[in-house]
């Protein structure tokens, strides 16, 4: 024990490994906390040994690893939260008695979040560090227990190339975008993270830190990953900061995931409202270009694939504002007189013939005109 007196300093004075080996080397107990803008991190020691390590970002929390990673259902936490409050036994001891982990998964992710708080830590160069003598139960009552020099061997080993990934990547909760010409990363079954996966998620919009926790807390190679994927060009880190939540570049970005899902009528639904907030954008263009010829030959093959004469079924005439028809649609609309084929009017139509064959295809989903 320190004898009940704290210590406290600036990091640029005393670096945090430098802190972690002081407390190793006197096999003290208590708790480590270093504080940095808006992150607090907290690392917790019982004679000189890390037993638990916790932050104030809600996506490092355990809950969240653990729904996020797929290891237990976000109802069956919610449950277990609640007999928490309830009995007031630790989480991770509910988790284990509900049959919902086991222990051998749990202290791996405990141990993980230990290794991910101590190689951040050991980047910092200004801070403050804040040391509590005080012998604590583990928040989630099960102990990962690791040395600190195994801990410190592994930030050493890290802690150069997390600076150069952190450089790239900018902030834990920096988001994503997957330009219109990308690949997606190739899979290797042997590889110790699924970059495919990274890769899908973060071109649906989750942040940095959102896509860690889907791998169990694995911060550093989830981080370089996606820093290698930004260096490669497969995606671009979102620097623009934006009120609107629904602008023409996330528009656009979404759209780009719906088409990776195989949702190309959404996705193309998407991207013209992108286009339509904004036109100017090369980004956005790229976008339309892309989900348009995708959407297009959709529509080609299933409207195209055999002889067509449309016949219009509803008159227009009357009042079509609940249709919300385009001029390009209402001209084309106009023209079927049942004589012509789907082929002959696209081709002699006014607008490009993709723009006239998703008008048609428009038409008849709205009940305008029948295929034939």
């Amino acid at each position: 024990m320190l004898k009940g007196m704290s210590v406290r300093g600036a990091l640029s004075t005393m670096p945090a490994e430098d802190v972690l080996e002081w407390v190793a080397r006197r096999k003290l107990s208590g708790q480590l906390t270093c504080e940095r803008k808006d992150l607090v991190r907290s690392i917790v020691v019982e004679d000189g040994t890390i037993v638990w390590a916790s932050s104030n970002r809600r996506d490092e929390q355990l809950g969240v690893i653990l729904v996020r990673s797929g290891l237990v259902a976000e109802r069956a936490l919610a449950d277990a939260l609640g007999t928490r409050a309830e009995t007031g036994v630790p989480l991770g001891k509910v988790l284990l008695m509900s049959g919902l982990i086991t222990e051998i998964d749990l202290i791996e992710i405990l141990a993980t979040k230990i290794r991910e708080a101590v190689t951040d830590v050991v980047t910092w160069t200004d801070g403050s560090f804040d040391i509590i003598p005080k012998a604590q139960s583990p928040a989630t009552g099960v102990n990962a227990q690791l040395a600190v020099e195994i801990c410190l061997t592994v930030a050493r080993r890290r802690s150069a190339r997390m600076i150069e990934i952190m450089g790239v990547l900018g902030a834990d909760d920096v988001t994503f975008y997957v330009p219109p010409s990308a690949t997606p990363p190739v899979a290797d079954a042997s590889a110790m993270i699924d970059t495919a996966r990274i890769w899908a998620l973060a071109g649906d919009r989750h942040t940095a830190a959102d896509i860690a926790a889907a791998f169990s807390g694995e911060r550093y190679g989830t981080y370089d990953a996606l820093a290698k994927m930004v260096s490669s060009g497969r995606l671009v880190v979102d620097r623009r900061q934006r009120e609107r939540t629904n602008s023409a570049v996330e528009l656009a970005a979404g759209a780009r995931g719906r088409l990776r899902q195989g949702d190309r009528a959404g996705a193309y639904a998407m991207v013209t409202q992108a286009l339509h907030q904004d036109p100017s954008d090369p980004e956005v263009r790229k976008s339309f270009a892309q989900i348009e010829r995708a959407r297009v030959a959709e529509v080609a093959r299933q409207m195209l694939s055999r002889h067509r004469i449309p016949r219009r079924i509803k008159d227009l005439g009357r009042k079509t504002d609940d249709l919300a028809l385009t001029e390009v649609e209402l001209e084309l609309a106009n023209r079927v007189d049942g004589r012509w084929d789907l082929l002959s009017l696209i081709r002699s139509a006014s607008v490009r013939e993709a723009e006239a064959l998703l008008a048609f295809a428009r038409l008849a989903e709205a009940g305008v005109v029948e295929l034939g």
